[in-house]
This record gives structure tokens, C-alpha cells and sequence, in this order.
């Protein structure tokens, strides 16, 4: 179930916040895209840790689905409801993982194969 950001009062979150939760609200079911990327893609390239750490704070989880954001490497990284929540959510909309419990994707949402970024 999808929700809109018009159900919530974002004017409880900085600026920086707003715009990383509606990035992150705007990445499809089944679907992940990296810290990095979402960075990126609000003209932030080495803003990683920042959207991390908006995302950690996201007041609204049930509308945006801080879940769908990983590491550059394909590992989870952080989730309020931890690891192990975030991993059962993915998989439920599709996302696989290897036997080292990467993310196994073919491209990211926002960009980019779905490979650990130092590895090109």
C-alpha cells in the first residue's frame, strides 16, 4: 500500500530531511537504491551519511519506506526496526539476497548496476 506525503506535516523536518524523505517516499515497491545515490540525486555527492541519518530519524515510517535505502556495497545498513525487520520487508517486495545477505539487484532506483560502487 502506497501512501501520499500529503497525509503527513513535513514542517516537523529541516529542509535537508524533507527532501530526503520525498526522494526516498518516490522509490517504487520493490525496488532499493543506495545512500549514495539519493544523495546524488538531491546534488549532495558526498552527502551518504547525511541521508543515512535523515532516514534514521524519519518520523513517518509507514508512509515512506526508509527500508528501500542500502549501502553502496549491497549490504542493508541501518533501520529503526533493525536488520532483521528491514531484510522480512524487502523480501516481501521481491528483493533476493546472496548467501552473504547482499542485495542481489540488477540496478539501483536512481541509478547506477546493482554492484558495490568500489568495484568499478
Amino acid at each position: 500500500m502506497d501512501f501520499s506525503l500529503h497525509l503527513v506535516d513535513l514542517s516537523r523536518c529541516g529542509p535537508f530531511q524533507r527532501q530526503v524523505l520525498a526522494t526516498e517516499h518516490a522509490i517504487p515497491r520493490g525496488r532499493v537504491s543506495t545512500y549514495r545515490l539519493i544523495a546524488a540525486r538531491l546534488g549532495k555527492p558526498t552527502g551518504a551519511r547525511a541521508v543515512g541519518n535523515a532516514l534514521a530519524g524519519n518520523p513517518f515510517p509507514l508512509i515512506v519506506p526508509c527500508h528501500r535505502a542500502i549501502r553502496s556495497d549491497r549490504e542493508l545498513g541501518g533501520y529503526q526496526g533493525g536488520s532483521e525487520m528491514k531484510r522480512a520487508l524487502l523480501e516481501k517486495e521481491g528483493i533476493a539476497f546472496d548467501s552473504s545477505g547482499r542485495v542481489v539487484c540488477g540496478s539501483f532506483f536512481y541509478g547506477e548496476a546493482g554492484r558495490a560502487a568500489r568495484s568499478r
